[in-house]
């Protein structure tokens, strides 16, 4: 057990309901839980192991935005206090001087405002640094970097957008959502999309045992094709949530029953649409668990079992398993051990024959939601999972309500 401990100059800055989402991120991508408390002006860090790593802590900085995940440098354990403000603002410059640096040398023409805008972050850092108890000059040059840290994604989208238009009239992307029938009103679903993924859950087409209901997702099919879209089907089996049809509460708990009955659904869907659907979600969620309670093995030996009866039907589709919190956030109040990339890698070690990653994000409310994060965190994020050489596709899900802290409201549902 490891301990770090900081010293908080503005605890009003640190949300209460965000400490059981702090944790620690090691230098290979591997990610530390951590009990944190925040008592008057000390926050304590207990972590399950001593090595060196970054703390990641939501931190509101600047009153014109919510709060936000904030990331330290790498931290070693020392018997003297860290300064959280200074830490913070260390570790978000430091963000924004790697990233800058790189994208210029991929050809990222630079600015001089965003060049400005660092030379300001940087120098009001120095004071805070230099000048124990300065912590207000820390804050400043925190959110001075949230400023141009905003200004950089903006200025490399821009820059990258404009070179993909000289390539290619229309961009070789696909963007659509989530329906379980034909839209009332086809013509505006056609101007804003390109694609559509279909409602499948397993409850709604097989609402008993062996008897099944396609007459919504047939016309949805027929439709979709009419209008020549992408279809994407699933998740046909969904993990983060209570999905499973009422019928299979009798087997909860009997893994190789439930492997049994998820094999035959997948196979029977997936048959059903050989050679109109072509990307499956087979699974969703299955890297943190939830609806079944299922432990980690288990959860790995199923994705195993589904994605190979789904191949057994349809050699040639392509798919996917979502990833459920992305940037591990779960690991903070369960039991799994695997970050998320890690749990990808292992089943693939294993020989499950994925081709593609769709990486869940839900910045919003809801237990599994992703912690609010800044342009920069989603480029990073992205840019992690690209190791995995597989095609990524990013599944968004945003709140519908304003003036509302997603983080308070989700806090208080879960």
């Amino acid at each position: 057990m490891g301990v770090i401990q900081f010293q908080v100059d503005h605890p009003e800055n640190v949300p209460r309901q965000g400490l059981n989402h702090a944790d620690f991120v090691m230098f290979d991508g591997r990610i530390l839980p951590s009990d944190t408390t925040l008592s008057g002006r000390m926050l304590q860090c207990h972590r399950p192991q001593t090595d060196s790593s970054l703390l990641r802590l939501l931190y509101h900085s600047d009153p014109r935005r919510s709060a936000q995940v904030r990331h330290s440098t790498s931290l070693r354990e020392t018997d003297t206090n860290y300064r959280l403000e200074v830490e913070l603002a260390r570790g978000e410059l430091s963000r924004l001087r790697n990233y800058y640096g790189m994208w210029k040398g991929a050809g990222l023409q630079p600015s001089s405002d965003l060049d400005r805008r660092l030379h300001e972050a940087q120098r009001v850092f120095f004071r805070s640094a230099m000048a124990s108890g300065c912590s207000d000059s820390a804050v400043e040059s925190l959110h001075m970097a949230e400023d141009a840290i905003d200004a950089l994604c903006q200025l490399y989208t821009n820059q990258r957008l404009a070179f993909r238009r000289q390539r290619s009239a229309s961009l070789p992307i696909f963007v659509g959502c989530r329906l379980s029938e034909p839209p009332p009103d086809p013509t505006q679903y056609l101007q804003a999309f390109s694609a559509v993924a279909m409602d499948t859950a397993w409850s709604q087409l097989e609402p008993d045992d062996g008897r099944y209901e396609w007459d919504r997702t047939d016309a949805l099919v027929d439709w979709a094709q009419s209008e020549k879209l992408l279809i994407y089907g699933g998740p046909l089996i969904d993990l983060s949530s209570p999905q499973f049809p009422e019928w299979m509460q009798v087997w909860k708990g009997d893994i190789v029953n439930l492997q049994s009955f998820a094999s035959d659904f997948v196979e029977t869907a997936v048959a059903r649409y050989v050679g109109r659907i072509r990307h499956w979600e087979v699974v969703c969620g299955a890297n943190c668990g939830g609806s079944a309670t299922l432990t980690e093995e288990q959860r790995l030996n199923l994705v195993v079992r589904v994605v190979e009866a789904a191949r057994q039907v349809d050699e040639q589709i392509q798919i996917s398993l979502r990833v459920v919190q992305p940037w591990g956030e779960y690991l903070s109040d369960t039991a799994n051990r695997l970050a998320p990339i890690q749990f990808v890698d292992t089943l693939r070690r294993t020989g499950a024959r994925i081709t593609e990653v769709n990486l869940d994000i839900r910045f919003g409310i809801g237990i599994r939601r992703s912690l609010p994060r800044d342009h920069l965190a989603l480029s990073q994020l992205l840019d992690h999972w690209s190791l995995l050489q597989m095609p990524i596709n990013v599944v968004l899900a945003l709140p519908e309500l304003t003036g509302i802290d997603p983080v308070a409201v989700a806090d208080e549902q879960s």
